[in-house]
């Protein structure tokens, strides 16, 4: 079956919000770990979804016989403030380790805006893996940032599959990772029954070939 990797926009906005979070909870090993429900991430997700859909780096696969959505990939600046919506309880250990992470980049890179385009989330369903379309939407958001005059993209890699791809099949940089293990917030350790991977990744792909 053929499908489109198209640039997110209005028309399929919606359509992309529901698979993203719908996948998210399911999916998400993060998630899982925190037991958030679909309507609580779905009421969260939605303000920041819509900001960072509304910068216009981020994509979708759509299916070309039926107009059926099959993936989103929803990117946004790195510098941007995509919502000063605060989490619900159940995720702000997830919103810790995300500022962690974001703290180890800003150590190794000073990037302004305009030069770091953020992987904030993909979403594939199961009954449409295995066809390369996460590959597909990353590069083309990749393409989507270069043009945009952006030097680096970024993304914090959460699933075995995710890293394959990322570091193995398209040659990104691992330049920081976080141990779920040993992850501490707020006197606990929410997410060291993950094992599989054991880490949380941070990966750069160059735009430009060369950074400061």
């Amino acid at each position: 079956m053929s499908v489109d990797i198209l640039s997110l926009g209005e028309a399929h906005s919606a359509a992309a919000f529901d698979l993203a979070a719908r996948v998210f909870v399911e999916g998400s090993t993060l998630h899982r770990a925190l037991g958030i429900g679909l309507d609580e991430y779905r009421a969260y997700l939605r303000a920041p979804f819509a900001a960072m859909v509304g910068e216009g780096l981020s994509v979708v696969a759509v299916e070309r016989k039926t107009g059926a959505i099959c993936g989103c990939l929803v990117a946004a600046d790195f510098e941007s403030a995509a919502s000063a919506i605060a989490p619900p309880a159940r995720l702000a250990p997830l919103a810790a380790l995300t500022a962690a992470m974001a703290a180890r980049y800003r150590a190794l890179r000073t990037p302004r805006p305009g030069e770091a385009v953020l992987v904030d989330m993909a979403a594939v369903p199961r009954a449409a893996a295995g066809r390369g379309l996460y590959r597909r939407m990353r590069l083309a958001a990749q393409d989507i940032a270069r043009e945009r005059g952006y030097r680096a993209i970024v993304g914090e890699l959460s699933s075995p599959a995710t890293q394959y791809v990322v570091l193995g099949e398209m040659g990104h940089g691992r330049i920081a990772e976080i141990p779920f293990a040993t992850f501490e917030t707020g006197g606990a350790y929410p997410f060291r029954a993950i094992a599989d991977p054991p880490a949380l990744v941070l990966a750069e792909g160059r735009l430009d070939g060369a950074w400061p």
